[in-house]
């Protein structure tokens, strides 16, 4: 390999190769649109389009998904700038997955017989776990605000027939 050429062996900085993921944010955000996209045409692909005068139901997914998948490429190429220093890809913690899954099925377990409130400040609490620097003060308020609004939402505004209280406190 001769001395003119970019590599490795060159000195050139690994800054500068092309290709290199440099804001990781952006770049599995943009995979993530693109995914969603792919799924949304997929899904679509089975309803029939209609044309422009009279569209179908199938053109909705098929324009959004689109527009989604452009704008997941477009963020993806983003996180690639050659301008950009390279980004180092840490490793996936299982325990913050896997708390926040957990919030949510224990949300979805204890809804029913335990009510809004318990149910939601359950969600709050166990996947705060989940981040470094647990406050019991901050949770709670949060906590708090969250059911507040869950309860002028689904109860209140959209009279949705979800127990407020546990069951044994009459529902």
């Amino acid at each position: 390999m001769s001395s003119a050429t970019p590599g490795p062996s060159s000195g050139e900085p690994r800054a500068r190769r092309l290709g290199a993921i440099r804001d990781a944010k952006d770049f599995w955000s943009g995979v993530m649109c693109m995914g969603f996209a792919l799924a949304a045409i997929v899904l679509g692909r089975g309803y029939p389009l209609g044309s422009p005068a009279s569209m179908g139901p199938g053109m909705f997914p098929m324009i959004l998904g689109g527009c989604l998948g452009l704008l997941g490429l477009v963020c993806s190429l983003r996180a690639m700038r050659p301008r950009k220093p390279v980004a180092h890809i840490a490793r996936i913690q299982p325990r913050p997955v896997l708390l926040v899954l957990a919030s949510v099925v224990a949300y979805g377990v204890t809804l029913p017989k335990a009510g809004l409130v318990v149910a939601s400040m359950l969600l709050v609490i166990i996947s705060r776990l989940a981040a470094p620097g647990f406050r019991w003060l901050e949770v709670t308020v949060f906590g708090a605000i969250l059911t507040l609004g869950c309860v002028l939402v689904f109860v209140v505004g959209l009279k949705m027939p979800v127990p407020i209280w546990p069951l044994f406190l009459g529902g």
